[in-house]
């Protein structure tokens, strides 16, 4: 039925991987009836590549890196809002913390979605089989189908 809403999931963290899975959903599976739920896991990079000696001798340094991946954080959540306006799309942006796998699940859980979208950095086996994958612990742990769409260069 064309004008059953559905709400449909997807994963943003705002590489151009992400971008793709956007894309995909606006050019294929996208309804006019939709109500789209962009899920974006903050990672905190800056705060997770300091020293974690230098962090315990300068609480103020600790207050200054949360601070600014506040502010790094929210542009992102602007750009995503922008997106969804941009394509005259219904939806929202919807943050987590934490690992993004677990995060993305249940958001769809609780949003009760149709099928989620994720990007793929096209990792190897190997690198996949170390580091994990997002779109890996998606596809095996999501109640839903999973979209994983890879970069056509990759």
């Amino acid at each position: 039925m064309a004008g059953e809403e559905r709400t449909i999931v997807v994963a943003m963290d705002g590489s151009d991987h992400a971008e793709n899975a956007f894309n995909w959903y606006v050019k294929n599976g996208f309804r006019s009836s939709d109500r789209l739920v962009i899920v974006y896991c903050a990672e905190y990079n800056r705060i997770n590549s300091q020293p974690v000696t230098l962090m315990s001798v300068d609480p103020k340094l600790v207050t200054n890196l949360v601070a600014k991946e506040e502010e790094h954080v929210k542009e992102i959540a602007e750009k995503f809002n922008a997106l969804v306006k941009r394509h005259k799309i219904n939806g929202k942006v919807v943050r987590v913390n934490g690992d993004a796998g677990p995060g993305i699940v249940d958001v769809a859980n609780k949003e009760n979605a149709k099928y989620i979208v994720v990007g793929s950095r096209g990792l190897g086996k190997i690198r996949r089989t170390f580091l994990g994958s997002v779109s890996d612990y998606v596809l095996h742990h999501a109640l839903v189908p999973v979209i994983v769409c890879k970069n056509e260069n990759d």
